[in-house]
């Protein structure tokens, strides 16, 4: 068993920014967002995954695929890296700078079934919040595809899909949305997008059945 430090999960305090722009929006990559990145991956790879959703009959979770969340100990939480990096993201797009300690929150994500092939999508969905803040934390993830952004094409039939169950109705088929951009996965790089924008994680194989997909989430 390692042991680990606080300072395993300190936030660099110089960043190297790259600014994309998508219809009137921004979207922000953000390099080299952790000093110690294979320390915090390898942290991730021995934590459990917890469901971060209410069970409901029908929940897909812990049959096909384990999606959880890993909340870290809130005195990492101080740290003057990650304190920085919100409120640059916060100064940037015009947004004030955040009230309180942002929490640090690891989604990990693996499949048990076998991916359903590139006509569904995996929980395309929007976050109540103004910014979505996305670190990837997968090393050997570089340049492949992390999550995309759509625009809804097709209305939802009734009582075929509901927003508020996305465990229930994780996967949904591509005629309902059209994938407008990929943002692709970068070890250790954070992308800022507008979390209104309905999103997902872009799976397009296999690849998580024997690993799991980590990413930092944070809303602003």
């Amino acid at each position: 068993m390692n042991f680990f430090y606080q300072e395993d999960f300190a936030l660099n305090t110089r960043w190297n920014v790259t600014i994309q722009k998508y219809k009137k929006f921004k979207i922000l990559f953000i390099d080299n967002v952790y000093k110690h990145p294979l320390k915090v991956y390898d942290f991730l790879k021995k934590a459990p995954i917890m469901s971060h959703k209410p069970t409901k009959k029908g929940s897909l979770n812990g049959k096909d695929f384990l999606d959880g969340q890993y909340i870290l100990h809130p005195q990492c939480y101080l740290d003057k890296g990650r304190k920085k990096l919100a409120s640059k993201i916060c100064e940037f797009f015009k947004l004030p700078p955040p009230k309180a300690n942002l929490d640090t929150r690891f989604n990990q994500f693996q499949l048990i079934k076998d991916y359903p092939g590139l006509d569904y999508y995996y929980n395309v969905h929007v976050d109540d919040c103004s910014l979505n803040v996305l670190t990837y934390l997968n090393p050997d993830e570089n340049m492949t595809s992390g999550t995309s952004i759509y625009e809804q094409t097709g209305l939802m039939e009734n009582g075929d899909f509901d927003f508020e169950d996305e465990h229930s109705n994780a996967w949904i088929h591509k005629r309902y949305f059209n994938e407008q951009l990929c943002l692709l996965s970068n070890f250790n790089t954070a992308v800022v997008f507008p979390g209104f924008l309905p999103h997902s994680q872009k799976l397009v194989d296999n690849r998580f059945k024997s690993k799991s997909r980590f990413t930092e989430v944070t809303f602003l």
